[in-house]
């Protein structure tokens, strides 16, 4: 695999290994509760193969929800969701994760296979950590005199 210098290693490397999912029929309280459990905003939603078909973020939930006094349980994602989002493949560098989110304005990007399976969700937090990493050569613990 190619990259270009400084753009960092695949993104594939960088993903915290979380894949926060749901499922079309699921209530947004369901999606509430893997995004709690995570610790990611947004959840992939997928069909019965594991393939993404939308997303569900934070943002999902106060504009199209919230805002509309919608009772979470009887809420389905399908409904809801963001259908056919942007996705990051694999073997794209931190730095095309970056730019591709700050183009759309979005803090999270579904890591996608060729095939279309759901392979984790990367955040914008993740790849801060990363560039900081990179940046400064330190951990920012090391800095701030963490453990």
């Amino acid at each position: 695999m190619i990259y270009m210098q400084n753009e960092g290693p695949p993104i594939i490397t960088i993903c915290p290994g979380l894949q926060p999912k749901v499922y079309p029929k699921d209530n947004v309280s369901k999606a509430i509760q893997v995004m709690n459990e995570t610790g990611i905003g947004a959840v992939a939603v997928i069909d019965e193969h594991g393939k993404i078909i939308g997303i569900f973020t934070e943002r999902d939930l106060l504009n199209k929800v919230l805002v509309k006094n919608k009772k979470l349980e009887e809420v389905i994602i399908e409904d809801v969701m963001t259908k056919n989002p942007i996705i990051g493949n694999p073997s794209w560098s931190a730095s095309k994760a970056i730019k591709t989110m700050a183009y759309y304005g979005f803090r999270h990007l579904p890591i996608v296979d060729d095939a279309g399976y759901y392979l984790c969700m990367v955040t914008i937090r993740e790849l801060e950590k990363f560039i900081t990493q990179i940046d400064i050569g330190v951990e920012p613990s090391e800095i701030l005199g963490g453990d």
